[in-house]
């Protein structure tokens, strides 16, 4: 493997990297070492949101190299730096260290312990006036997550570490309001995993509990009640589609929750009709903004059906660039032979290839299997240009689908070069269905980014050398 192929795979989290440095020898694993310091000191993840971080695959790179110290260095340098930044890479840092703290590298622990008292010290002083998001408390709340959870298995020393973090929260919340309880509900349901619920609750409501355990705990109720009281004050999103039509004419923009969720919401309640009375608001809408708004809630693959085809083409075509990015969402989810026959064109032009092959991807017939192949080949994959990862979301669906004459070679192709483990997923089990993975690829997939693929593989390996086992007995027998 070249260095080039290796840092290609670790960024898509492949289990190729892994299986390639157990084969090496200390000195020729060197060559790498720079790549995984590297990889190291920046977030990982595609979407860490939905893939989790990379920290477990990165820990198994590091911990095939002799030496561990300069990884170590990068990390604590990173994690000092990324305190006062958004994003997963704080998380991925704390996640990463207590790994080694788990495995008795008492500098780790000494590094996370620096890093709580320098965020205890930093959020302390925070000037409650400029009431604003801050990542300092975020941060915070990761680092005690990891803590609670990653560092010790022991559950008395997890016991022991939930009731300090417990204390100091008590502390920073009596000076500071955008401090309190209701901003660490991750930590207090992490903990409650970890330890389990009847002894957090014996903990926090024991005759003889601290008494800060005893403040935490009636902030806890205070936190419960205020968002049961919120939940009643809520304002009720709309129920038809005359009444969001209404929202929208007289200038009130939806939210996102209800803008994405609204229509299948009303799916799933069986109010098909008022999805299209909403279709029709969309064709005779005129205003580009309101009809850009309402196509939005209707884009979805539940609702997409409810949309004339040809008005979506026209609206593809807009020069409102919102309009027409909603309209190409809504043509992936449309089958039609005009959308078809704009798809082939648009790839004829090699413009919006990404879009062009969604749509091709849900009007697929048997003849369409070389150009897909080849034009899910030409979209770039980048971290920045996202087209890619809708198209292959797409030919996932394709290929879940019943019928023959699919072009297999593709999901190889997305194993291979996606970004994203969460679809990787999706794609090793058509591969698995279509007995595409050998066991050469499925001993890397034991190191994938993606903890379901390695179960996966794991119970795949197990199936075959099984399967090898009884039928070399059977020979064995006969003989």
């Amino acid at each position: 493997m070249t260095k080039k192929e290796f840092k290609y795979d670790m960024q898509r989290g492949l289990g190729s990297c892994v299986a390639a440095l157990k084969k090496m020898q200390d000195a020729e694993k060197e060559k790498f070492l720079p790549l995984v310091l590297w990889g190291c000191s920046r977030d990982m993840a595609y979407d860490a949101q939905c893939e989790g971080c990379r920290s477990v695959y990165l820990y198994e790179l590091i911990t095939e190299f002799p030496d561990v110290t300069p990884f170590l260095d990068v990390i604590e340098k990173r994690l000092f730096h990324s305190i006062h930044s958004s994003g997963w890479e704080f998380h991925q840092d704390c996640e990463l260290l207590a790994y080694f703290v788990s495995d008795g590298v008492r500098r780790a622990w000494k590094i996370l312990i620096a890093c709580y008292r320098f965020l205890l010290v930093s959020l302390d002083e925070y000037d409650p006036d400029q009431n604003r998001l801050f990542s300092e408390r975020d941060n915070f709340q990761s680092l005690c997550v990891t803590l609670v959870s990653l560092c010790f298995d022991d559950h008395r020393r997890r016991e022991r570490i939930y009731r300090k973090i417990v204390r100091d929260l008590c502390i920073l919340g009596e000076e500071n309001p955008l401090l309190t309880v209701e901003h660490f509900d991750w930590f207090q349901h992490v903990s409650e995993e970890c330890l389990g619920k009847k002894t957090i609750h014996k903990l926090l409501y024991r005759a003889d509990a601290e008494d800060y355990m005893k403040t935490y705990a009636h902030l806890l109720e205070e936190c419960q009640n205020m968002r049961a009281e919120w939940r009643k004050q809520k304002i009720e999103e709309p129920q038809t589609a005359e009444e969001v039509y209404h929202l929208l004419k007289i200038g009130k923009r939806p939210g996102r929750e209800w803008a994405l969720l609204l229509a299948c919401g009303w799916m799933k309640r069986n109010k098909e009709q008022e999805v299209v009375r909403l279709a029709a608001y969309y064709k005779e809408e005129k205003d580009w903004d309101i009809r850009c708004q309402i196509l939005r809630m209707l884009a979805k693959k539940e609702c997409a059906w409810t949309l004339d085809p040809s008005l979506l083409l026209a609206d593809s075509r807009s020069e409102h660039s919102e309009l027409s990015e909603w309209a190409f969402t809504a043509l992936g989810y449309r089958r039609d032979r005009k959308v078809r026959a704009h798809a082939l064109e648009l790839l004829q032009k090699e413009t919006h290839t990404a879009e062009a092959v969604s749509m091709l991807a849900k009007n697929y017939e048997t003849c369409d299997k070389e150009i897909l192949a080849s034009a899910v080949e030409q979209i770039p994959i980048t971290y920045w240009d996202t087209g890619w990862h809708g198209a292959f979301s797409d030919i996932i669906d394709l290929f879940e689908e019943p019928g023959k004459g699919k072009p297999n070679e593709l999901l190889l192709y997305m194993y291979q070069n996606t970004l994203c483990s969460f679809c990787r997923e999706h794609i090793v089990k058509q591969m698995g269905r279509r007995r595409m993975l050998t066991c050469e690829l499925l001993e890397e997939m034991q190191y994938d980014c993606n903890e379901d693929i390695r179960a996966y593989a794991v119970k795949k390996l197990h199936m075959k050398y099984t399967a090898h086992d009884t039928a070399g007995n059977q020979g064995s027998s006969q003989l």
